[in-house]
C-alpha cells in the first residue's frame, strides 16, 4: 500500500511538494532571524502609543503597506531610533606572540583608516539611521546561527552587503598567536583551503589587527603592495580591505576581514558601524557551543582532534615545570588496549632513569618502566586509558633498574584522558629537598629567618635574608654581633643586651622585641632564642629565629588609630542623634492648634530601623484663621542633623505661607521657589491639604509625594494624583490643586513613601497592600487605631526609610 501511495505521488507532484516544503522551511528560518527585531519594534510602539501588542503589530503592518517596504525594515528603523547600536569595544592589552611583535613598515603606528598615496574620496555619507537599522537586523539574524559560516553569511546579507562588501572571513587566534580560519562568505573553497592557518609572523592586515588591537584599512591594491611587498595574493578579494579585531569577554578572540570590489574610504559613522558589527560577531562566536568549527566543514579542525600534533599544544607543554608525557594507546586486533606509547614528552622531562624527552618518544611504557608493571601502576593507567577516566595516584616508591643499578624515588603519578590516550605527569618527593623547600617557603611568607652562634665565633650564622633585616648589604653572609647591636634603635639596645645575657646565664628560652633602623624609617623585629648546653653545663650554642613583624606592628597601630577615630565618631554621632531627636520631637510635639471640630485626627512617625539616624519626615496639623485646617506630610532627603534642620525650615515656612489662604498648589510653588533661591543641597516631597471642617471640603496638591488614600464606606482607594514635581529641582514648576469632599464616616490618610516601599519590591505592590489593609480594618472608627493597624500589617518600622502618617476622619453625624 505504501509503495503504491509513493508511486502515485512521484513525478511532478512530488517535486512540487518538495519545493513547497523547501519554501516553507526557508520562510520559517527567515521569520526566526527577523522575529527579535519585530518583537522589539512592537515593544517600542506599545510604549509610545500606549496600546497592546496586537495593535502594535497591526500598526507595523499598516506602515509597511503605506510605505511599500518590508515589515522587518520598518521594525528595524523603529528599533534603531529607540536603541542606537553600542560603540565598539576597546581592545584588551595583550603581549604580542612570537615574531608578531615586529613593528609595521617604517616603524609608524597604523591609522584606523589606513594611509597610502593620496587621500581617497569617501564613498558617500551613510545614513546613520540606516546603519543602525542594519545593525539590529544583523543582531537578530546572528541570534539563530549555529556556526561561523552562518555568522559570515548573515553579516553579509543584513549589514555588509548593503555597504558594497563582496567578501568577508572570520579567523580565531590560537594560543601561539596564529590565526585559524573558521568562517567565510564570498571566498572560494580553494582560497579557504590555502589560508586555513595563518602564522603570527606573517605580515598581513589580519595579523596586524590582532597584534595592535585596532582596525587596519588598506585602501587599494597599490597600498597593499607597498605595505606588504612579500605578499602577491590575499585571502579576501577586493580593492579595499579592512581587518577588525574581534574582542569579547575581556579578551581578543580573533579578527574579521572585509573586502570591497570598489575603492572605499568610509565615513566615521561607517567605521563605528563596522566596529559594532565586529563586536557582535565576537559575542556570537563565544555563544556557539564547543570549539569553533573549521572553515572547510562543520567538523573540528585537525589540531582539536589531535592536539599532540599541534605546535601550539607542544609549546604549552614545554612551558610546564613538571614532566609531561602524551601517551597513545596501543590496541590489539579486537581494539583492546594492551600498552601505551609515548607520543610526545615535554622539554623538562627527565625520568627516574635519567632519560630525556628525546630518548622516551616512540617507546612503550612496558619497555621503559617494567617496575611500573610489577607494581600494578601500569595496569591502572591502562584501565584509565581504556575507560577514558582520570587516574589520581598516591605517593608511591618507584624502583627502576638501569644498567644493572637500581634507582628509587617517591613519586606521585597522575593522568588525565586526552583523545585516544593519556596526558601523564609525575612529581618526585625527595624528603630532604621537600622539607628544605617547605622551610624556605615558610620563612619567605612569614618573614622568618634562623640564626645560630657558637662560643668562640666572631659572627652569627644566619639564613638568607636575616643580615638584610639589620641593614647589611645584599649578599652578606653571617652577621657581626656589634653591627647588629648598632642597627638596633638606642631605646631598645638595653633590652637586647639583657636578653643576650639571660641566654648566656642559663635561661632556656628568651624573647625580645626591638626596632632597627631601615631605609623606610624603622623595622620591628622579634627574636626568639634558646641555649644548648652539654651534660656538664657547658654552653654549646645559642640559636633561634628572628621575625620581621613590621606589618603586624603597623597594622596594630593602624587598628588602634582606627578604634580611636571610630570611638570619637561614635561619640559625635550619638551627640548629633540626641540633638536631632530632641529637635524633631520638639517640632512634632509643638502646639498644633485647637482640635478639629467634627473630625478625629491621628499621626505617627517611625524612624528607619537600620539606618540608626533620624530622617527628615514630618507632618503638620494646624488650624488657620479662616476656619480651615492645614494638613501636610513631608519627606526631606537625607538623614541626621542637616535633614532635621531642613525639615524644620520647610515646616515653619509652610506655616507662614498658609496663613494668607493660599491654595495648596500655589503654596507648594512658593516653597519650591524658596528652596531653589536658597540653593539648598536637598530636595523634599510634600503633600499639602486644606480641610474645611464645616463642609468636609478638601483642596490638596502634591510635590513628588504618593497620593493620599480615601476610605469610604469600608473601601479604600488612592486619589487621582495631580502632577507635581518634588521641591528643590526648578523654580518654574507648576502644581495644580485637586479637590474632594469628605462624606460623614470618610477617612483621609496622607503618608510618606516609607510606609509602602521596601527594597526588592515596587511601590505599586506596597500601595496594593496598603489598600487591602485599610479595607480589612473593622475595629472602632478611630484614626489612631487605624494607623496602628496599618503599621502592624505593613511591617513598621521600615528597615531603611522613615515612616510618617497623618489621618483625619469625619464624624458620622457631621
Amino acid at each position: 500500500m505504501d509503495g503504491e501511495r509513493f508511486e502515485s505521488r512521484s513525478g511532478p507532484e512530488l517535486e512540487a511538494t518538495v519545493d513547497r516544503l523547501r519554501t516553507e522551511l526557508e520562510g520559517v528560518r527567515t521569520a526566526m532571524r527577523t522575529r527579535a527585531v519585530i518583537e522589539q519594534a512592537k515593544g517600542v510602539l506599545v510604549e509610545r502609543l500606549g496600546c497592546g501588542p496586537e495593535q502594535a503589530f497591526a500598526e507595523l503592518v499598516r506602515r509597511s503597506q503605506d510605505e511599500n517596504r518590508k515589515l522587518v525594515q520598518i521594525a528595524a528603523d523603529l528599533v534603531a531610533a529607540a536603541a542606537p547600536p553600542p560603540a565598539g569595544r576597546e581592545a584588551p592589552v595583550e603581549p604580542p606572540v612570537g615574531d608578531a611583535a615586529e613593528s609595521p613598515v617604517g616603524g609608524e603606528a597604523e591609522s584606523p583608516v589606513g594611509g597610502g598615496a593620496g587621500a581617497p574620496v569617501p564613498s558617500g555619507a551613510e545614513d546613520e539611521a540606516a546603519l543602525a537599522a542594519r545593525f539590529h537586523l544583523a543582531a537578530a539574524a546572528l541570534a539563530t546561527v549555529t556556526g561561523p559560516d552562518e555568522i559570515a553569511e548573515h553579516l553579509h546579507r543584513t549589514a555588509l552587503g548593503p555597504l558594497g562588501a563582496q567578501a568577508l572571513v572570520l579567523a580565531v587566534r590560537e594560543p601561539d598567536g596564529a590565526l585559524r580560519l573558521v568562517g567565510a562568505h564570498g571566498v572560494t573553497a580553494r582560497r579557504r583551503s590555502q589560508w586555513q592557518r595563518i602564522p603570527p609572523h606573517l605580515r598581513l592586515p589580519l595579523t596586524e589587527a590582532v597584534r595592535t588591537g585596532r582596525p587596519v584599512w588598506v585602501i587599494d591594491r597599490q597600498e597593499f603592495a607597498a605595505r606588504y611587498p612579500e605578499r602577491t595574493d590575499d585571502l579576501v578579494p577586493g580593492t579595499t580591505v579592512c581587518a577588525l579585531p574581534l574582542q569579547a569577554g575581556g579578551r581578543l578572540l580573533g579578527v574579521l576581514k572585509i573586502g570591497w570590489a570598489a575603492r572605499r574610504d568610509p565615513a566615521p559613522a561607517v567605521a563605528a558601524h563596522l566596529a559594532a558589527l565586529a563586536d557582535l560577531a565576537a559575542d556570537t562566536l563565544l555563544r556557539l557551543p564547543g570549539p569553533p568549527p573549521s572553515a572547510a566543514s562543520s567538523a573540528p579542525p585537525p589540531d582539536v582532534l589531535d592536539p599532540a600534533g599541534a605546535p601550539w599544544f607542544r609549546a604549552v607543554l614545554d612551558g610546564l615545570l613538571d614532566p609531561v608525557l602524551l601517551l597513545r594507546t596501543v590496541r590489539d586486533r579486537d581494539g583492546k588496549v594492551t600498552d601505551l606509547r609515548v607520543e610526545h614528552a615535554n622539554a623538562t622531562t627527565v625520568d627516574l632513569a635519567g632519560r630525556s624527552a628525546a630518548e622516551l618518544r616512540g617507546r612503550r611504557l612496558t619497555e621503559l618502566y617494567p617496575g611500573m608493571v610489577a607494581s600494578g601502576t601500569f595496569e591502572r593507567l591502562r584501565t584509565a586509558a581504556a575507560d577514558g577516566t582520570p587516574y589520581r595516584g598516591e605517593a608511591e616508591r618507584y624502583v627502576e633498574t638501569v644498567a644493572g643499578s637500581a634507582r628509587a624515588s617517591a613519586m606521585t603519578v597522575q593522568a588525565a584522558p586526552l583523545q585516544d590516550g593519556l596526558l601523564l605527569t609525575w612529581r618526585a618527593h625527595d624528603e630532604r629537598d621537600r622539607r628544605i623547600a617547605q622551610l624556605a617557603q615558610t620563612g619567605r611568607l612569614a618573614r622568618v629567618g634562623t640564626w645560630e652562634w657558637h662560643p668562640g665565633e666572631r659572627r652569627i650564622t644566619c639564613s638568607d635574608g636575616v643580615p638584610q633585616l639589620f641593614g647589611a648589604p645584599t649578599g652578606t653572609v653571617g652577621l657581626d654581633p656589634r653591627a647588629a647591636l648598632d642597627a638596633v634603635v638606642p631605646a631598645d639596645r638595653d633590652a637586647v643586651r639583657a636578653a643576650a645575657r639571660a641566654l648566656l646565664d642559663g635561661r632556656t628560652a628568651v624573647t625580645a622585641d626591638f626596632a632597627v633602623r631601615a631605609a623606610d624609617g624603622q623595622r620591628n623585629l622579634r627574636a626568639l632564642g634558646e641555649a644548648a648546653r652539654a651534660d656538664d653545663g657547658r654552653l654549646l650554642a645559642l640559636s633561634g629565629v628572628v621575625q620581621d613583624v613590621t606589618p603586624w606592628r603597623r597594622a596594630e597601630q593602624a587598628l588602634s588609630d582606627t578604634r580611636d577615630r571610630l570611638a570619637d565618631q561614635r561619640r559625635r554621632t550619638e551627640d548629633e542623634q540626641r540633638a536631632v531627636r530632641a529637635l524633631q520631637q520638639a517640632l512634632m510635639h509643638a502646639p498644633a492648634g485647637r482640635p478639629v471640630p467634627g473630625f478625629d485626627t491621628a499621626a505617627r512617625y517611625l524612624p528607619a530601623e537600620r539606618e540608626r539616624k533620624v530622617g527628615g519626615d514630618w507632618y503638620e496639623l494646624l488650624d488657620l484663621p479662616d476656619g480651615t485646617v492645614l494638613l501636610a506630610v513631608g519627606d526631606v532627603s537625607g538623614h541626621g542633623l542637616p535633614a532635621a534642620t531642613a525639615m524644620s525650615q520647610l515646616r515653619y515656612a509652610l506655616r507662614g505661607i498658609a496663613y494668607d489662604g493660599t491654595p495648596p498648589g500655589q503654596l507648594l510653588d512658593r516653597l519650591d521657589r524658596m528652596l531653589c533661591h536658597q540653593r539648598a543641597d536637598h530636595i523634599a516631597a510634600v503633600t499639602v491639604a486644606r480641610l474645611d471642617p464645616r463642609t468636609g471640603h478638601v483642596a490638596w496638591a502634591r510635590a513628588g509625594q504618593l497620593p493620599p488614600v480615601l476610605i469610604h464606606a469600608g473601601t479604600a482607594r488612592t486619589l487621582d494624583p495631580p502632577p507635581g514635581l518634588v521641591l528643590g529641582v526648578t523654580p518654574r514648576a507648576h502644581r495644580p490643586t485637586a479637590e474632594l469632599r469628605l462624606a460623614p464616616g470618610d477617612t483621609l490618610l496622607i503618608h510618606t513613601d516609607g510606609l509602602v516601599e521596601r527594597r526588592g519590591t515596587g511601590t505599586d505592590l506596597g500601595t496594593a497592600r496598603l489598600l487591602r489593609a485599610c479595607t480589612d480594618y473593622r475595629a472602632a472608627p478611630d484614626p489612631a487605631g487605624l494607623l496602628d493597624h496599618l503599621l502592624r500589617r505593613l511591617g513598621g518600622p521600615n528597615p531603611f526609610d522613615d515612616i510618617c502618617l497623618l489621618a483625619v476622619r469625619r464624624h458620622d453625624d457631621a
